[in-house]
C-alpha cells in the first residue's frame, strides 16, 4: 500500500488560510450571500468563517443545514472565483474518505498517497467547476461520488495499459437495466423521491439516495454521516417503504 502523505492537504490548508481571511474572500461572501438567503442567514464574514462552520457541524439538523448550504454554493459559485474554492475546502473531508476508501490509489501509477491525494483534488476541482450553476439536491453526496467513478476509472485505465488484458467489468461503467417505458429503475427511484419531497424525511431520503442512485454502501454511509450500520439500514429501509407506498 503507497504511503499516505499529507503534504497536500497541508498546503491546501495553508493556502487557504490567507486567501480565506482577505478583502476578496469577504466580497465574494457578500456576493454568495446576496444570491442565496440559506448563506446570508448564517451571518458569517468571509468564506474562511462559511467553511469553518461548514465543518463543525455535529447534529443532524446543523448537517442538513450545512448540506443546503454548500448545495446554495454550488449553484451559484459563478458569483466569485473563490466560491469554488470555498466549496472545494468544504469537501476535503469526503474527499480524504473517499482517497481512504480507494486505499490512496494503491494498484495505480502514483508514486505515494499524497501524488494520488492531489489528483483527487483536481478532479474534485473539475467536477465543482463543471457544476456551476446546477442545483443539486445531494450536492455534497453528488460531488463524492463523481470524484469516485472518476478516479476508479483512472485507475482501471492505468491497469489496463499496464497489464494489457481486459481487467472485466468496471460497477461505474455498468449500463442500468431499462424498463419498458424507456426510463431506468435509478430515474424512477430519483423522480419518486423528488416526488415525495415535504413527506419524506430529508435525512432518510438521502441515505436511499446515496445507496440506491449513488452506490455507497451502508458501511460507507455510516462512516461519512458517524450513524450505526443499524440506524443508516433503518433510515434507508423506511425511505423506501415511503417511496413504494407513495408509488402505490
Amino acid at each position: 500500500m503507497h504511503d499516505v502523505a499529507l503534504r497536500p492537504i497541508d498546503q491546501m490548508t495553508a493556502d487557504w488560510r490567507v486567501r480565506s481571511r482577505s478583502p476578496d474572500s469577504r466580497a465574494a461572501l457578500a456576493r454568495l450571500a446576496a444570491a442565496e438567503a440559506v448563506v446570508a442567514g448564517l451571518g458569517v464574514a468571509d468564506l474562511g468563517e462559511l467553511v469553518a462552520y461548514l465543518r463543525s457541524c455535529e447534529t443532524e439538523a446543523e448537517r442538513r443545514r450545512a448540506a443546503e448550504v454548500v448545495r446554495a454554493m454550488v449553484r451559484s459559485q459563478g458569483v466569485h472565483p473563490l466560491v469554488a474554492q470555498a466549496v472545494l475546502q468544504a469537501i476535503v473531508p469526503g474527499l480524504v474518505a473517499v482517497a481512504r476508501r480507494l486505499r490512496w490509489g494503491s494498484g495505480g501509477d502514483w508514486g505515494d498517497g499524497g501524488s494520488f491525494f492531489a489528483d483527487a483534488v483536481a478532479t474534485a476541482w473539475e467536477v465543482i467547476v463543471e457544476w456551476s450553476g446546477q442545483d443539486r439536491t445531494y450536492a455534497v453526496l453528488d460531488l463524492l461520488s463523481a470524484i469516485r467513478c472518476r478516479l476508479r476509472r483512472q485507475m482501471v485505465r492505468q491497469r489496463l495499459a499496464r497489464q494489457r488484458t481486459a481487467l472485466g467489468v468496471d460497477l461505474d461503467e455498468l449500463a442500468v437495466a431499462r424498463t419498458p417505458g424507456g426510463a431506468s429503475g435509478v430515474d424512477e427511484l430519483v423522480r419518486a423521491i423528488d416526488g415525495l419531497r415535504g413527506s419524506l424525511d430529508p435525512g432518510d431520503a438521502a441515505i436511499l439516495y446515496a445507496n440506491r442512485v449513488l452506490g455507497l454502501s451502508v458501511t460507507e454511509l455510516a462512516g461519512m454521516s458517524g450513524r450505526t450500520r443499524r440506524n443508516v439500514a433503518a433510515r434507508r429501509d423506511r425511505a423506501a417503504r415511503e417511496v413504494l407506498s407513495g408509488c402505490a
